[in-house]
C-alpha cells in the first residue's frame, strides 16, 4: 500500500491549522506538532471553523479532554469471516491501516473491472463491525453509490451513521460532534448511472472531498483511476492506495487453490491472476486462454470476445436485453424484459456471468462484458422500453395503471428509461409512482432534468427537501407522509394526496422556505401568543397559526442578525430575546424591547449549551450535564442536586405545569429528563434513543401537556403527557435543530432549509 508523509501549516500562536482539502471544507486547529494530513483524535483539536467567509469560530469543548474507550485498544479480535480468491494479503494492508494511528486518512482502493474491489471491502466491513472490541477495527458505515447522486448518498451516508442530512453542508455540521468515525464507500465509479456520467466526479468534488477534512474520520473509498480518483488524490495527496492489479495483494498458492475448485472449464490461475472474476468468467468460457503477459484489462477484453463468440442465440439475446437495463436487476424482472427469453434462458444466461456481489442484483460484469455486449447490439429504444416495462404494471379495475400495486423495482426501470427517453418526463408528476419506486432512481431521474435545464417543480423541491433516500422512508407511507410536509404551501392538491396516502396520526398546517438555518421560541410579554423566529438573516416576529408575519397585535420589523448560525432562541419577558450562537456565546437581541438581564445573570449563563424561555423563567443547560432555571425577576436560580445527563446537556424548554415550571432538557447521551425547581427529578428519563438529542420543547395545550423531542437521526416524538404508546413519530429529510409548542397545540419545527408547523390529528 503507498502512502507519503505531509507538512502541516503553522499559526502564529504555535497551533497547527489544517485547512479544508478543498472548497466546503472546514478548518481545524490542532495542538502544536501535529500533522494536518494525519489522524487526530478530537481531543487534539483546539476548535474549527466552518466554510464561508466570516463564519465564527467554534472552541471544541473537549479539546483536553480524551474520552476513555470503553475497551482496551490491546482487547483481542473475534475471528475473521473467511476471504477467498487468495485476498488475504489486500485483506491483511486494509487492517494494517486501519489500526495505524500515523495512516493517512484516505485509503483509496484501485484496479481493473472485476479485480475484487467491492468484495474486498465489503469483506472489511463485515469483520470491522461498528461494535469491535478493538477501537481500531471499526467501520461504521458501508456505502454503495452504484445509481447514487450526491443527494441520495448524502441522504443514506447519514442515516447509516444515525445522522439526518439533506445534503453534505448538514452532514459535515452533523459530523462536528467529535466521534470517530470510519466510512467506506464502494462502487464510486458507477455512481448516478450511465446517464449521468459526471456523478462519480461531482459526488467526489462535493461530498467525499469535505470529508476529507475532518481530523477524527476515516475514509475507504473504491475507484478506479479517472476524474473522481484525481479529486481525492489532490485532495488527500499522501493518501494511501491499494491497487489490486498489483501481484503482491494476491497470493499465488490461494489464488491457485481457489481457481481450482470453480465449477465448470478448468482455469489456468497464472493467465488471470490476480483477478477473480477474470477466473470465474474463464470457468464459464470453452477454450479460454488468454495471455498472461497482457494487463488485466486487456486480458478481460480478449476473454470478452471469446465469451461473446461462445454465447448461445438464446442466451446472447437475454444478456443483451440484461444490458439495455441501464441498472442491475433481480432475474425475475430480468426475466420480463423484451428479448430476455423468459424465466429458463434468463436463469441459462445467468449462470455464463461471474455471480454478482449483491445476490440477485445481475449486471454484466467486468466492464468489459458490458463493452462487448454493447458493441454486438442496436443501441436501446428507450421509448419502446417505456411501454414494453409498463405492460407489466397491474391495472386497477377503472383501467388505470395500478402503480401502488406494482413492483419497486420495475417502476424504478420505467423512469430509468423514461427520463433517458425525455429528462422532462411526466413520470416525474406522478405521485404514486415516486412514492413506490426505489428512492435512488427518484433521485437520480430528478437530478438528470436538472441538468437538462428542466425548471424545477414543486414536487422536485419538496422531493430533495424530504431527502428519502434512507432506510427509514423505505414504506411508501412514510414517504407520503414527508413529502405532504414539503408539499404543503408548494402544490395543495399533490399535499392533500400524500396526507390521505400516509394516515398519520399528524399533519402539516403550514410550511415556507427559509434562507438559512433556523431558530424557533414562543413569544412572551409583548410578543406572547407569538413565535420568534430566527431565519438565519433575521428575527421575525410572526403569527403561530400562518407562520407569516402578525396581522394583528404587536407588529416587529424584522431585524437583521449578525449571527447566521442560530442554535437556541428564547424571548424574554422585556420584549427582547436572548440568541446561542454556533460559538456557544449567548447574544442579547432588540426584538420589540432590549434583552433586559437582571446583573446577576449573565454570570449564570457563561458557558451555556442550550437555551429557552418561559414567561419569567430562563432555562439553560451546559457542558457538564446540568441544567439551571433561572427567574429573571429576582436572579434566583434553581438546578438538580445532581447532573441528568452524562455529558453536555443539548437542548432545553420550559413550560407551565403544576403550579410550576416544568423543564425538559435534552443531551449528547441521547436522554430526555423532566424536573420542576424545588421537586426532586423523576427517577428515569422520559426518554431515550442512541441519539444525541438536537431538540426539546415543551407546551400547554388545550389537550394537555405536549413533549416534542428530536434526535440527530432526523426522528421527531411528539407525545401527550402520560400517552406514552401514542403520539407520532415522524421525519421531515433534515436535522430538527430547534422546536417550539404553541398553546394551540402546535410544534414549529425549524429545518435547514425551512419552518413548518405540524399538529396531531387525535
Amino acid at each position: 500500500m503507498d502512502s507519503g508523509q505531509g507538512t502541516g501549516a503553522h499559526l502564529a500562536d504555535g497551533t497547527t491549522a489544517t485547512t479544508g482539502p478543498g472548497a466546503g471544507g472546514w478548518h481545524y486547529l490542532l495542538d502544536d506538532g501535529l500533522d494536518p494530513a494525519g489522524r487526530h483524535p478530537v481531543h487534539a483539536v483546539r476548535g474549527s471553523r466552518p466554510p464561508g467567509p466570516d463564519t465564527p469560530y467554534r472552541p471544541n469543548p473537549r479539546h483536553g479532554r480524551p474520552l476513555p474507550d470503553p475497551v482496551p485498544a490491546d482487547a483481542p479480535a473475534p475471528g475473521l469471516p473467511p476471504l477467498d480468491a487468495g485476498r488475504r494479503p489486500a485483506g491483511r494492508a486494509l487492517l494494517a491501516w486501519l489500526e495505524d494511528a500515523r495512516a493517512p486518512r484516505l485509503c483509496r482502493l484501485s484496479g481493473s473491472s472485476g479485480s475484487g474491489r467491492t468484495h474486498l471491502l465489503t469483506w472489511l466491513a463485515a469483520a470491522c463491525p461498528p461494535d469491535h472490541p478493538r477501537p481500531g477495527r471499526r467501520v461504521h458505515a458501508l456505502l454503495d453509490a452504484e445509481g447514487l447522486t450526491v443527494s441520495s448518498a448524502t441522504a443514506r451516508l447519514a442515516d447509516l451513521l444515525g445522522l439526518t442530512a439533506g445534503d453534505p453542508a448538514d452532514l459535515l455540521e452533523a459530523l462536528q460532534d467529535g466521534t470517530p468515525r470510519t466510512v467506506v464507500v464502494t462502487d464510486l465509479d458507477r455512481a448516478g448511472g450511465p446517464r449521468l456520467p459526471d456523478a462519480p466526479e461531482q459526488l467526489a468534488r462535493d461530498l467525499l472531498v469535505p470529508l476529507l477534512s475532518v481530523p477524527w474520520l476515516l475514509l475507504v473509498v473504491e475507484a478506479a483511476d479517472g476524474p473522481a480518483a484525481e479529486l481525492l488524490t489532490a485532495a488527500a495527496p499522501t493518501g494511501a492506495v491499494l491497487d489490486l492489479d498489483h501481484p503482491q495483494w494476491t497470493d499465488p498458492a490461494q489464488y491457485a487453490a481457489w481457481c481450482a475448485r470453480l465449477p465448470g472449464h478448468p482455469v489456468d490461475p497464472d493467465a488471470t491472476h490476480p483477478s477473480p472474476a477474470l477466473a470465474q468468467l474463464a470457468a464459464r468460457t470453452p477454450g479460454a486462454e488468454p495471455d498472461p503477459a497482457l494487463p488485466p484489462a486487456d486480458r478481460a477484453a480478449a476473454l470478452a470476445d471469446i465469451w461473446w463468440q461462445a454465447l448461445p442465440g438464446a442466451e446472447r439475446g437475454a444478456l443483451t436485453a440484461l444490458a439495455g437495463a441501464d441498472g442491475p436487476l433481480s432475474t425475475e424482472l430480468w426475466a420480463t424484459l423484451p428479448g430476455a427469453g423468459g424465466e429458463a434462458v434468463v436463469h441459462a444466461a445467468a449462470a455464463l456471468l461471474p455471480p454478482p456481489p449483491i445476490a440477485d442484483r445481475w449486471r454484466l460484469r467486468p466492464a468489459e462484458l458490458a463493452h462487448r455486449v454493447a458493441a454486438g447490439s442496436l443501441p436501446v429504444d428507450h421509448p419502446a422500453m417505456v411501454w414494453e416495462v409498463a405492460g407489466g404494471i397491474p391495472v386497477r379495475p377503472d383501467g388505470g395503471p395500478d402503480l401502488a400495486a406494482s413492483d419497486p423495482e420495475r417502476l424504478a426501470l420505467l423512469l430509468r428509461h423514461a427520463s433517458a427517453a425525455d429528462p422532462a418526463s411526466p413520470l416525474l408528476d406522478e405521485i404514486d409512482l415516486l412514492l413506490h419506486a426505489e428512492p435512488a432512481t427518484v433521485t437520480a431521474a430528478f437530478r438528470r432534468a436538472e441538468e437538462a435545464g428542466v425548471p424545477p417543480t414543486a414536487l422536485a423541491t419538496a422531493w430533495r427537501l424530504a431527502a428519502p433516500d434512507r432506510s427509514a422512508l423505505a414504506r411508501p407511507v412514510d414517504r407520503a407522509a414527508v413529502l405532504h410536509a414539503h408539499l404543503t404551501g408548494r402544490d395543495e392538491t399533490a399535499a392533500a394526496h400524500c396526507a390521505a396516502l400516509a394516515e398519520a396520526r399528524w399533519h402539516t398546517v403550514w410550511s415556507h422556505p427559509a434562507p438559512g438555518p433556523c431558530a424557533v421560541a414562543p413569544g412572551t410579554g409583548p410578543s406572547a401568543g407569538r413565535l420568534l423566529l430566527a431565519d438565519g438573516t433575521r428575527l421575525h416576529l410572526v403569527d403561530p397559526a400562518t407562520g407569516r408575519p402578525a396581522a394583528t397585535g404587536p407588529v416587529l420589523p424584522a431585524v437583521p442578525l449578525a449571527e447566521r448560525h442560530p442554535r437556541a432562541l428564547a424571548a424574554v419577558p422585556s420584549g427582547g430575546a436572548v440568541l446561542l450562537n454556533a460559538s456557544g456565546e449567548l447574544r442579547p437581541v432588540a426584538a420589540g424591547g432590549p434583552a433586559d438581564l437582571p446583573p446577576e445573570v449573565p454570570a449564570l449563563l457563561a458557558g451555556c449549551t442550550a437555551v429557552a424561555a418561559h414567561q419569567d423563567v430562563l432555562v439553560t443547560g451546559r457542558a457538564d450535564g446540568l441544567t439551571h432555571c433561572t427567574v429573571l425577576a429576582t436572579g434566583a436560580a434553581h438546578r438538580p442536586d445532581a447532573p441528568l445527563h452524562e455529558g453536555p446537556v443539548t437542548a432545553v424548554g420550559a413550560a407551565a405545569a403544576d403550579g410550576g415550571t416544568l423543564v425538559a432538557s435534552g443531551g449528547e447521551d441521547g436522554r430526555v429528563w423532566t424536573w420542576m425547581p424545588g421537586r426532586p427529578p423523576l427517577s428515569a428519563p422520559v426518554d431515550r434513543r442512541p441519539y444525541p438529542v438536537t431538540a426539546v420543547a415543551l407546551g400547554s395545550t388545550p389537550e394537555g401537556l405536549l413533549l416534542a423531542a428530536a434526535w440527530s437521526d432526523g426522528l421527531l416524538r411528539l407525545r401527550r403527557w402520560g400517552e406514552r404508546h401514542r403520539g407520532a413519530d415522524l421525519r421531515l429529510g433534515g436535522p430538527v435543530r430547534s422546536l417550539a409548542v404553541t398553546p394551540e397545540g402546535l410544534v414549529a419545527v425549524a429545518l435547514p432549509e425551512a419552518v413548518l408547523a405540524v399538529a396531531l390529528t387525535g
